[in-house]
């Protein structure tokens, strides 16, 4: 099971991750079964809850504006 953090640090040198997260914000915008899915396919246990703070770190990080 991976936590965000560890996907974060394996976005920097996975091209194949950074891919599949471009795809998802190609339109801005994080939608929830967007979310749900990426977190069923890396094994991610995290609530919708968090999506707000999900959305905050990939602001800080340029991923999103």
């Amino acid at each position: 099971m991976a936590t965000v953090d560890e996907l974060i640090k394996q976005y920097e040198t996975d091209p194949e991750l950074q891919r599949e997260v471009d795809a998802i914000l190609e339109d801005g915008k994080i939608t929830i079964g967007e979310f749900k899915a990426f977190a069923k396919n890396h094994d991610l246990e995290i609530s919708l809850l968090e999506l707000p703070n999900i959305i905050k770190k990939a602001k800080k990080l340029g991923m999103l504006k």
